[in-house]
This record gives structure tokens, sequence and C-alpha cells, in this order.
């Protein structure tokens, strides 16, 4: 008897504490602007505007185009910012093709582990559109000067033939080495390969990999280099 009671009580007790968190939910929903709209209808709202509204970018145009111009007035940033945009394309065409040969370094790293991520399973990146390419950073250091280039932009991932629209975004970090005798302190970092076996290069000092003997010191000197892509 005592029990049942007991089950009683709990069951009622279980009923308010729904009614009760329904109706302070409600009342967020309304002060929120959901008027008549129930949760599950808020969070498919929220997913199709995450599909359509395209990721948010911090140009940094404004405050480096001018020191930019300064150090390389033969260079054109806008040719730079569309080598960009087509790097994006042929690793998410290597990704779709699960095939990262020809990339080397960093960027053949990030291709293998998107690859990864999706090895059991068929996928295509359809109709890829820019949206827009940022400058995000540029820095001196250690004899060398690394710019970073952003970009949005959307597809439709059709995964196992299941397609959804995405939006997405990329940075792309490019070096620069203006005084050679600075970098190896930094060699590390930069995670630079040979161009030609993709081994890691320990010294920029030598003119050719020591592991297949190819020339190496001319590929990242003087000219801007993709060395690294993130997503994030």
């Amino acid at each position: 008897m005592f029990f049942l009671i007991g089950v009683l009580i709990l069951i009622v007790f279980v009923i308010i504490c729904y009614i009760y968190f329904r109706i302070r939910v409600r009342r967020v929903l309304d002060q929120f602007g959901y008027v008549g709209k129930n949760l599950k209808d808020i969070i498919e709202e929220a997913r199709l505007e995450d599909q359509e509204v395209q990721k948010s970018l911090s140009s940094m145009d404004s405050i480096y185009l001018e020191q930019i111009k300064k150090d390389f007035p033969s260079l054109n940033i806008n040719e730079l910012k569309r080598e960009s945009e087509k790097m994006i394309l042929d690793c998410y065409n290597a990704i779709e093709n699960k095939n990262s040969a020809g990339f080397k370094g960093k960027i053949k790293s990030f291709i293998d582990s998107v690859i990864n991520d999706y090895k059991d399973k068929n996928i295509k990146f359809d109709n890829i559109k820019i949206h827009n390419t940022v400058i995000s950073r540029y820095k001196k250091e250690n004899g060398v000067i690394t710019l970073y280039l952003s970009s949005s932009f959307e597809y439709y991932l059709v995964v196992d033939s299941k397609s959804t629209k995405i939006q997405d975004r990329c940075r792309l970090e490019y070096i620069y080495i203006y005084d050679i005798d600075k970098v190896d302190a930094s060699l590390k970092v930069l995670g630079l390969h040979c161009p030609n076996c993709g081994s890691p290069l320990k010294k920029l000092g030598d003119k050719n990999c020591e592991y297949c003997g190819g020339s190496v010191i001319d590929v990242y000197k003087k000219v801007f280099t993709c060395n690294d892509i993130v997503r994030y």
C-alpha cells in the first residue's frame, strides 16, 4: 500500500516537473521571439540557417596591405588570393579522389587527415563556391615572412549519396624566406620539406636535399610558397 502511494507521488512529481519545464521553456522561447514555435522547429531553423549563412572572416587587408605593398611592390595580392583559392579547390579535389599524391608536408597531412575521416565512405564536394578571400595576418620573424590568407566558401557534401549543404572556411599559410641565415631556428616550426622527395629539411643553407640530392634552396627563397592549410 505504502509502495503504491510512493509510486503515485513520484509519478505526480514527474508530471509536475515536466509541465513546469515546458512552461519555462515556452516562456524563454517567447522572450526571444520564438512565439508559437517548439524547440524542434527552432533547432531545424538553426540548422538551415547554418547551411545558408557564410562563415565570417576577419579581414586585415586594411591593416597589412600597405605594408605588403611596401615590402613587395611587384606582388599582385589578388593573384595570390586566386592562387590560394585554387589550392583549396585542389585540396578538396584530392580529398574527394582520396589521393594526396603531388602534395607535400603540412598540406599533404591535412588532405590525408580528412581522407582518413571518410575512409570507409564515398564522398563528393559538389558546386564549390568561394565567397571571399582576405588577408588575416602578416608577420616577419627569423628571416621568414609569413602571410595568412583566409577564404570562406560553400559546397554540397555528398556522403554515400546523402547531400548536405556546408559553409566552410580555410586559412592558408604562405612563407617567403628573405634572410636564409636566420631561418634555421624556425625551420622545425615551418615544417619545410624537400619539393622533390618530401623529406623534412634540416637545414636550408645546403643547396641540395641530403636524402635525394635534389635542389631545395631556390624553391623557398625569394618566392611566396604555400606551406600549410587548416580549417577553422
